[in-house]
């Protein structure tokens, strides 16, 4: 599995297009699928382990949500603090781990 991080709008999902073409299965917006497992009651972590479980061969696109301020609402509190810890988890087991900044790619892992 291929981890591909970066902030919001930062071109991530063009790099990957650029970088893996049609070779690999793309799981885009992974952050979006922690926010409804913990609206649906779920444990994130858990929820990724079964994903690896099933499927090794992909490429995993994910915002890194945890840089500015925190929000004022519990939820997205948790969101925020579940996101991260899914993306280091992600990360701990990924072949390599990408991190993209206007575009750029670079490798960090």
């Amino acid at each position: 599995m291929i981890l591909v991080i970066g902030g919001a709008f930062q071109g991530k999902t063009e790099y990957v297009r650029e970088n893996f073409g049609e070779s690999k299965r793309v799981i885009n917006h992974y952050h979006l699928k922690v926010k409804e497992e913990l609206k649906e009651g779920k444990d994130p972590l858990k929820e990724a382990e079964a994903l690896l479980a099933e499927t090794e061969d992909c490429v995993i696109i994910s915002d890194e949500i945890g840089y500015g301020l925190v929000p004022v609402d519990a939820f997205e509190r948790q969101y925020r603090e579940a996101a991260g810890r899914v993306n280091c988890f992600l990360a701990k087991r990924a072949e390599q781990v990408i991190r993209v900044v206007c575009g750029i790619g670079t490798r960090i892992a």
